[in-house]
């Protein structure tokens, strides 16, 4: 049989693929998202049967950035890969994931986060585990022991005008941790809000609901965040403890969060899911990202059939090809991936043989790739 067509996804594409990608990861039949002002750049890439013309095969993708160290590095977040039943087995989905890669890069990303539905299939193409989603279910009612801020904000729904406020929210948000992604204002069936005071948006928060056994739904929190500790706090228990309608809400609590904190215990988890990073451009990927103040190292990394010279000052790095003198690392690209989240920790990835390099090297590795947990706040 003739090889697949690859190639963008056209307007009229639209019911194809969407049905496509409907049967491969939902039961429920595919209900497209409204069209919001404000959303990032979309890549749709589609694998065509060059006999019949019927897609095979669909992948869609956002531009956006993702922030490592500081800095926001130029990305794309992968909403999956989707084959139809008849065409796999065939190479049809790794020969579209490979097109969809390059098209983001060509568009100019350097990494692509995405969250697995296998992580073979993934690995091969070079991303490898960043970090863990653990999602709990918090009873309302401790939600309602938060402490009330002084100042309350004044809550509404959030509007197209809100996008760049709320950008702005999630972006000195990132700046804190790693992994985060730029603020996307489409969440499909969610609800979105936001808090003001002074006339000033200082929280931000993407609520859903879903069925439940214990009261009349469950509130789902996709994403929440507050300008200060106090907004963070006022959002939990004014808009999601939706008591009592909901007596749970399901929400990913990063380790060391503020939630995590203040709540009067915790539970286990209810989806305990992984997500991945891959480097789609390793020399540029390697120097758009932060790195720890005061480090100064210099690093070769035998990275598969590539070489890379990786000189560390001043919270920055200069990438180029070839060797230099120093301590020298080789492994694979998507345990490079992995250590770049810093999920990956070199020495265990020395120890489990992922990695070669002497006591030195794999020390620098540590040193430059620490730094809070990486977490994917929201799925896409």
């Amino acid at each position: 049989m003739a090889a697949a067509v690859l190639r963008a996804a056209r307007p009229e594409d639209r019911d194809e693929a969407e049905a496509l990608a409907g049967a491969a990861f939902s039961a429920d039949p595919p209900r497209p998202g409204p069209e919001v002002a404000g959303t990032s750049e979309v890549l749709r890439r589609v694998a065509e049967d060059p006999a019949d013309g019927r897609l095979l095969a669909t992948s869609t993708a956002r531009l956006c950035g993702q922030w490592w160290g500081g800095r926001r590095v130029p990305a794309v977040a992968l909403g999956g890969v989707a084959v139809d039943l008849t065409a796999r087995g065939r190479g049809v989905g790794r020969a579209l994931l490979t097109d969809t890669f390059d098209a983001a890069q060509a568009a100019g990303a350097s990494l692509v986060a995405l969250i697995p539905s296998t992580h073979e299939f993934y690995r091969k193409a070079g991303c490898g585990i960043a970090g863990r989603r653990s999602v709990y279910a918090i009873d309302t009612h401790e939600l309602r022991t938060l402490p009330r801020p002084a100042d309350t904000p004044v809550y509404r729904r959030a509007t197209s005008d809100d996008v760049p406020a709320v950008a702005a929210l999630v972006a000195a948000h990132a700046a804190r941790t790693n992994g985060v992604l730029d603020h996307d204002a489409s969440t499909g069936s969610a609800v979105q809000y936001v808090a003001v005071r002074d006339d000033v948006v200082v929280g931000w928060c993407a609520l859903g609901r879903r069925a439940s056994e214990r009261g009349n739904y469950t509130v789902t929190v996709l994403d929440l965040v507050g300008a200060d500790p106090a907004t963070e706090l006022a959002l939990w228990r004014d808009l999601v403890a939706d008591e009592p309608s909901a007596r749970q809400v399901h929400a990913l609590l990063p380790a060391g969060s503020l939630l995590e904190n203040h709540l009067p215990r915790q539970t286990e988890p209810v989806e305990d899911a992984t997500w991945m990073l891959g480097l789609l451009d390793v020399p540029a990927a390697l120097a758009g990202r932060g790195y720890p103040r005061g480090v100064r190292t210099r690093l070769t990394l035998d990275v598969g059939s590539d070489v890379w010279s990786l000189d560390v000052a001043d919270s920055s790095a200069r990438v180029a090809a070839g060797a230099q003198a120093g301590p020298r690392v080789r492994l694979g690209l998507a345990d490079l991936a992995s250590v770049y989240a810093g999920h990956l920790d070199p020495l265990s990835a020395h120890h489990a043989g992922l990695l070669e390099g002497d006591e030195a090297a794999v020390e620098s590795l540590r040193t430059l790739f620490a730094g809070p947990p990486a977490v994917l706040a929201r799925p896409f």
